[in-house]
Formats: C-alpha cells, structure tokens, sequence
C-alpha cells in the first residue's frame, strides 16, 4: 500500500450548494461550487495525485455541471464521517449549513481495504462554517424582532439602546440566548 501523496486539501471561502447532513443511504456530504477553474485544478491534481476513486474513474474528479436559467455551475461533492470536527464563527454550526452557506474545509484521502474493495477514497476531517445559509425565516425573523425594538445584526441579536436607561447595568447571564 502506498501513502497518498498529498492527502490534504483545504478550500477556503467555498459557497456551498448543498448539504447532506443526514444519511438516507447515500451517506453524508457537502456539496460546493468549484465553478471557478482555479478551484477545479486544485481538486482535480489533488484527486489524481492520490488516485481518489474507484476502477477506471480513480485519479479523476467527479464533478458535476448543472445549467439553469444559462446559468452552468459546476459543483463537488465531499463526504462527511463520524470524526468530521464542525466549527463555526459567530455561533454558526453546522445546523447552519445549506444553500448559499460559506465554508472552509479541509478533507483528507485514505488508503481502505474492506468488503467493498480496496483503494483510496476520502472524506471531510474538518469544517468550519463562515456565513449561515439564509432563507425567508431569517426575514420572518428580522421582522418579528424589529416589532419589539430589537434588531438583527448578521447571526446576533442586538437589543437597541431605546429598550434601556444608560445608566442601567445588564447582567448577560440573565438573557436566555
């Protein structure tokens, strides 16, 4: 068995255009834009500098093209295991995860040998999620804390300074969120 080559990729700032956070018997994965032809070589010498893949399609990426509205993205997709670590900034996790989600990841190839067969494959070993996917609840959101003199400022909530005396002390522990 020879070891991967380089069996570590990182992909920062990735929009992601799907997330598969629950196995329904396809397993787990991420699936991200790599319409950019930068990002498509970086996955592409990664993929067949460590022979990713099974038969005749190891070493080569599979990606996807989709063309909506003459709009062509080209998309791949990540697998997620057991050990994948989610992180996430401003209280982001990986519940956040979805279409329009930003990301950084790095996924690592492995040599395996089981019932299935034997070569390399690989998966997500960490995630950190930048920006949250948005939806319309995120405005429903707004819009309902905004009737209460609160606004929404990215992923927190900020009570606005009309709600209290200035010289009133708050204690932080006392707010249920």
């Amino acid at each position: 068995m020879n070891e991967p080559a380089e069996p570590k990729i990182k992909i920062t700032s990735a929009k992601v255009v799907f997330a598969n956070l629950e196995d329904e018997g396809f397993g787990k994965s991420i699936t991200i834009d790599v319409t950019d032809q930068a990002l498509q070589d970086q996955i592409s010498k990664w993929v067949k500098d460590n022979n990713i893949g099974k038969g005749a399609n190891a070493g080569k990426a599979n990606f996807k093209e989709y063309e909506k509205d003459g709009n062509k993205t080209i998309q791949y997709s990540f697998k997620i295991n057991d050990n994948t670590k989610f992180a996430g900034l401003n209280g982001l996790t990986e519940q956040n995860l979805g279409y329009g989600a930003t990301v950084s990841l790095v996924a690592q190839s492995f040599y395996y040998d089981n019932k299935f067969g034997k070569g390399y494959s690989a998966s997500l070993s960490a995630v950190l999620v930048e920006k949250g996917n948005t939806t319309s609840a995120d405005g429903d959101l707004s819009d309902l804390l905004s009737e209460h003199g609160e606004e929404v400022k990215g992923e927190d909530v900020v009570i606005s300074s009309k709600d209290f005396d200035e010289n009133k002390t708050i204690d932080l522990s006392e707010i249920p969120f």
